[in-house]
């Protein structure tokens, strides 16, 4: 049986245990290498690795804002085969009580996410090894992760600055100065490490944008280009 003439709507519901899910999930072998390639930037970006069987196998979980949802059901159409069931909607009442939308969704677990696992988790935790991204980032990833957890370092209307920033807050001091050491050498692109609110971010400087742009523009789909700096 293979993925190609199987109903994924029919698992929808069954256990994850049953010879039928089984049967889905023996058809499936490894990620494509899209697939594999961004996986990287998402990781880097929002997206989390999990794990139900003590590390056996892994899956990717993922959660974006109401206003992403359009990337939302970009990233779930890349993942489409590893994926059961479609985006669903979080609602919750923030303090202040206005009402907060999330769309998430989940692969299903399986052995094929484990090199990812192998490189990102850490005493259970996600992190950046050495050379991670000297060695497995490529423009592909590095757009989702800009996608992801980028933007414009100055979101004035009239602004000329072309500087990109990367929200690596998450990650450790260390891990953001490796990852902006890496990113200006296999990129040659100007990056520094800034602070933000006690936490460090990259910047890729203004006279990097045309290299930086060149990098990303075929991976970026239209909705996500209003993070992208304005040409000159």
């Amino acid at each position: 049986m293979s993925k190609q003439n199987f109903n994924k709507e029919s698992l929808i519901g069954i256990s994850p245990n049953s010879k039928l899910f089984k049967e889905y999930r023996d058809s499936l072998t490894s990620l494509s290498t899209i697939q594999w390639e961004a996986s990287i930037g998402l990781i880097l970006g929002d997206a989390s690795l999990q794990t139900q069987n003590g590390g056996k196998t892994y899956r990717l979980k993922f959660e974006w804002g109401n206003k992403q949802k359009f990337y939302v059901d970009h990233v779930y159409d890349l993942f489409d085969e590893w994926v059961i069931s479609k985006p669903h909607k979080k609602t919750r009442i923030s303090p202040k009580g206005n009402e907060i939308i999330n769309w998430g969704f989940q692969t299903i677990s399986h052995k094929a996410f484990n090199p990812l696992a192998e490189l990102f988790i850490l005493d259970k935790t996600k992190s950046v090894p050495d050379l991670l991204v000297k060695n497995h980032l490529t423009p592909i990833g590095l757009a989702y992760w800009f996608c992801d957890d980028g933007g414009k370092l100055d979101y004035n209307k009239n602004s000329k600055n072309q500087s990109i920033v990367l929200n690596t807050q998450s990650f450790t001091d260390l891990e953001v100065l490796k990852m902006s050491q890496e990113l200006s050498e296999k990129f040659t692109l100007n990056c520094e490490v800034r602070t933000n609110k006690g936490k460090k971010v990259i910047v890729i400087k203004s006279d990097s944008y045309p290299n930086f742009v060149k990098l990303v523009d075929p991976y970026i789909i239209p909705e996500m280009r209003y993070k992208l700096p304005k040409e000159k």
